[in-house]
């Protein structure tokens, strides 16, 4: 085709008229489509407000989610699949403890593993056994350690402090033996931390002595501070403790 030609048929195509018909149909598919936009455009933003609060929700979901399982994971035993929950929540425990506070808090964990010890032995969860007396071994160590590291001068004006380790670790002994017995082993040496209560008692005892010689005392007490002074000497520090205790606690 030549230039000239084709140049003829673009000018006759560009008087070409639609019909009204086709106008008309044409409108209506255009502004048809509208309303369909316009319900769109309502759904969704009928659907972001519940999305919202359902993210509002999110966070009191998951803490209420971790609230069941941290209660939960109290009632596991060494060698269950979820006790390193609970390991997890008493080590926050130690750490946040002031050093005044770890001792004792380590020897209760250590009272707890040999309360979980008796429900092994009892319900004969033998898989159980080697893990709970792994974890009761570990936590008599670094209760020794912490007592080791306990700064007497902080708490020896305090016996109140040194009583309640005392208690703990007479309650460890007493139930250690106890445990046992049940199970026919040992499941720990404590000879460590044996000596490292003893040198507390041993410490406290010499400082409340001495302040004691310092006050002034009735016949009574003055009577009782001379026995634990005996009991002192003698090398019985948990016995001196006891009457010193008694002193402090008399009218």
């Amino acid at each position: 085709m030549k230039q000239s030609q084709l140049v003829r048929q673009l000018k006759s195509l560009r008087e070409l008229k639609p019909s009204d018909n086709w106008v008309s149909f044409t409108k209506e598919r255009i502004f048809a489509a509208e309303p369909e936009l316009i319900g769109l455009r309502a759904g969704l933003l009928s659907f972001f407000p519940v999305f919202r609060y359902k993210l509002a929700l999110a966070p009191i979901i998951s803490v209420l989610v971790l609230i069941g399982l941290f209660g939960f994971t109290q009632n596991t035993i060494p060698g269950d699949f979820l006790f390193s929950v609970k390991k997890m929540t008493e080590n926050a425990q130690v750490t946040f403890s002031s050093n005044v506070e770890k001792p004792k808090t380590q020897l209760k964990l250590a009272n707890r593993r040999l309360e979980e010890l008796t429900r092994i032995a009892e319900g004969n969860q033998a898989r159980n056994l080697d893990p709970a007396i792994k974890e009761f071994q570990s936590n008599i160590v670094q209760a020794a350690k912490d007592l080791a590291a306990f700064d007497i001068n902080v708490t020896s004006s305090d016996p109140l402090v040194i009583k309640e380790l005392v208690a703990e670790t007479k309650k460890l002994t007493e139930n250690k033996e106890k445990v046992e017995s049940v199970l026919g082993t040992i499941i720990g040496d404590t000879g460590e931390l044996d000596n490292a209560i003893l040198q507390i008692e041993k410490q406290t005892a010499a400082y409340l002595i001495a302040e004691l010689e310092k006050s002034t005392l009735s016949e009574k007490k003055a009577q009782l501070l001379i026995q634990a002074r005996d009991d002192f000497n003698a090398g019985n520090y948990a016995t001196s403790l006891e009457k010193i205790w008694i002193l402090f606690n008399k009218n």
